[in-house]
């Protein structure tokens, strides 16, 4: 199968345009705010959008490697929210048809087309699993390291995000040193999504990682931002949050 890019990004969009004809723009405007996205934004809701990847387009095939090829071209040159995000929700429906071997040669990719903490986190459900897998892991991981010393703030982001993304959905977690290594090179990030990155990790790494995880924010508890600091103690008992507050305090 030929993948006509322009042919089906223009019945991609134009799908998408027509669906949200009667949206009011300041729902869109607004989810396009709280999304800190750049891309237009048509406000289509997540139902019509599931419902869209069910009805599908002229390049759905029963071949799912191929439909996902075009979808991979589709999230390349889309310039919407939505666009993209079609190619998501067609993965999230269809990755355990997918070889990993073709999601680990694609998906790192798509970090250089992600201008936001939704899609941001989309990605990281799929980078996660290439992480805990075997074959996949090596290569993941060189990817990881390199996003963690990136200029780009959602590579940053990705490169702790995708290490435990929820700890509860793996059966396998990277050590503890590896982690807090990336943990701390970010630290002092001044990107506000970089900094949630770090509270997120830091409380999933405590979610398997209690004592060791806990030690770190004691000593470095004056330089962990607020942003970071509140997420990371998300699951802590109040005994151990209210230590740690009261050593802020003396910040």
């Amino acid at each position: 199968m030929k993948i006509d890019t322009n042919k089906y990004t223009k019945e991609l969009e134009n799908t998408l345009k027509r669906l949200s004809v009667d949206i009011d723009r300041t729902r869109a405007d607004n989810a396009k705010k709280y999304m800190s996205t750049g891309l237009y934004v048509h406000g289509l809701g997540t139902k019509e959008q599931v419902e869209l990847t069910k009805t599908g387009f002229s390049f759905y095939t029963a071949d799912v490697e191929q439909t996902f090829l075009v979808y991979d071209k589709l999230l390349r040159h889309s310039e919407t929210f939505e666009g993209k995000n079609l190619a998501f929700m067609f993965l999230d429906k269809n990755y355990k048809k997918i070889p990993l071997s073709l999601q680990i040669k694609i998906l790192p990719t798509w970090m250089k087309h992600i201008d936001n903490w939704a899609h941001s986190d989309y990605l990281s459900k799929f980078l996660t699993r290439l992480i805990e897998a075997k074959e996949t892991q090596q290569k993941m991981l060189a990817h990881v390291e390199k996003w963690n010393r990136s200029k780009n703030l959602w590579e940053r982001r990705q490169s702790l995000v995708a290490l435990f993304y929820y700890a509860r959905t793996k059966k396998e977690h990277l050590s503890y040193k590896f982690v807090i290594a990336l943990i701390e090179n970010l630290l002092h990030d001044k990107e506000y999504f970089v900094q949630k990155a770090v509270g997120w990790t830091l409380r999933e790494s405590y979610n398997v990682y209690p004592k060791e995880t806990y030690a770190f924010l004691l000593q470095h508890i004056t330089s962990i931002s607020p942003y970071a600091f509140t997420a990371s103690t998300e699951k802590m008992s109040e005994k151990e949050k209210s230590v740690l507050k009261e050593k802020r305090k003396l910040k």
